[in-house]
């Protein structure tokens, strides 16, 4: 092998087989260099392992991350979709409004319709007569003087139906909500 690595244009010094340039050869009596060498390859190998474990959980933290990420992707997709319509619903509720409004008997199926089609896109009517005043879901338009104390605050009339999409509201209820004061008073 010799001639092969001569002829061949390689510097047999520069030669490797493999094995670290750092190995060194102990000879059997040097009890002294051998645990020196030991203790040397045990502290390598702690470092090594040391980093290897860091390694191993930052890939696992990015893994984690790129897991919830993804997870939280597809849940804002789904909130996405599922709202996406609100624009053509809050314009189709001015259509259900007018039918409703409407004193034609031909014209209660196709209301009827409309609101089973909203229903089935999640859409519902929010109640409001007689609900206490709530300005997430309520628009109050006016106060009306009640006679009782505990009409204080409750939406005694709707002038105009609100609506929810699942959890949120779609267009709040337009009502007059109940003033109480005492006698003498004015609201």
């Amino acid at each position: 092998m010799q001639d092969k690595v001569n002829n061949g244009n390689i510097d047999p010094t520069k030669f490797s087989n493999g094995v670290d340039d750092d190995v060194e050869i102990i000879n059997e009596g040097d009890d002294e260099a051998f645990k020196d060498k030991l203790k040397k390859l045990k502290d390598e190998l702690k470092a090594v392992k040391s980093e290897r474990d860091d390694y191993l959980a930052g890939w696992q933290r990015a893994k984690a991350d790129f897991i919830n990420a993804r997870k939280d992707e597809e849940k804002a997709r789904a909130e996405f979709v599922k709202f996406a319509t609100e624009g053509i619903l809050r314009e189709i509720l001015a259509v259900a409004d007018s039918l409703e409004l409407s004193s034609s008997a031909d014209c209660k199926p196709i209301y009827n319709q409309l609101i089973d089609i909203l229903k089935k896109e999640g859409v519902e009517p929010v109640e409001s007569q007689g609900k206490t005043f709530n300005p997430l879901e309520h628009e109050a338009l006016e106060e009306k003087e009640v006679l009782g104390e505990e009409e204080d605050g409750i939406v005694v009339e709707e002038l105009q139906k609100g609506w929810r999409i699942y959890d949120r509201i779609l267009r709040p209820a337009k009502v007059k909500v109940g003033v109480y004061s005492a006698k003498g008073g004015s609201a």
